[in-house]
């Protein structure tokens, strides 16, 4: 597919931009892997005018790479699009991403449903965990060198850190859900969660089922909030 809207954002970097901004590495990573960025670019594209505009300038302040999360900001907001455009093709209108406000933890994006009613929904990602990124930093500076490339078995199921990340990632955007407008009790409150399991998990699907069921048991607890998680974790 043309990536219109993701060459577009690269396009804004210029001579004077750092070379760990994302815009300097990105287009050489739409080329040598497509499919997993195509998600993105098609959520992109549904966007209209003014709001793309909106989320340019928010991704224009998430550029720079971070020495241990690297770009992961950059894409928590590129989920918090799937997340806007999850809404729109669930139906709901008015949808729109509520201000951020400093020392405020507030929900990403707010709509109204077919039956006028309020809905809120809070975006969250899970990405690779400290040493799958650690591993690709390290194989990525072995490529074209005389050392071996770290060659790992498949991991069947989930480690006990994966656990306790979805069980706080959960709890804290509950509460950003609650939080707001909590006299409200009419409101339908929604996490959605974006899950990048490390690469020897993802090599088994039913790693990835196990996930999925564990992330609706701790949600099952919860009455007040509702949970979608974005099929882009499969890829």
């Amino acid at each position: 597919m043309e990536f219109k809207r993701l060459l577009e954002f690269c396009a804004t970097a210029d001579e004077n931009t750092a070379q760990n901004d994302i815009r300097k590495h990105l287009p050489k990573g739409l080329q040598q892997a497509p499919q997993a960025f195509k998600p993105y670019e098609e959520s992109l594209q549904k966007l209209d005018t003014q709001i793309w505009e909106q989320v340019k300038q928010k991704l224009l302040q998430r550029t720079i790479k971070d020495d241990i999360r690297g770009w992961a900001q950059f894409y928590d907001t590129l989920a918090e699009v799937r997340g806007y455009c999850f809404l729109q093709d669930s139906g709901y209108t008015n949808v729109h991403f509520i201000p951020e406000v400093n020392n405020t933890r507030t929900p990403d994006i707010e709509a109204t449903g077919s039956d006028g009613k309020t809905c809120l929904l809070e975006s969250k990602s899970i990405g690779f965990s400290d040493d799958e990124r650690k591993y690709i930093l390290e194989n990525t500076k072995r490529i074209g060198t005389d050392k071996t490339l770290i060659v790992r078995n498949v991991t069947q199921g989930m480690p006990i850190q994966l656990k306790n990340k979805i069980e706080n990632t959960v709890e804290t955007a509950k509460e950003q859900l609650l939080g707001y407008l909590p006299q409200d009790q009419s409101i339908k409150r929604i996490i959605y969660l974006t899950l990048l399991l490390d690469i020897p998990m993802m090599l088994d699907m039913q790693n990835y089922t196990e996930v999925v069921n564990f992330v609706r048991k701790v949600i099952r607890e919860e009455t007040e909030v509702d949970i979608e998680i974005d099929p882009l974790s499969t890829i």
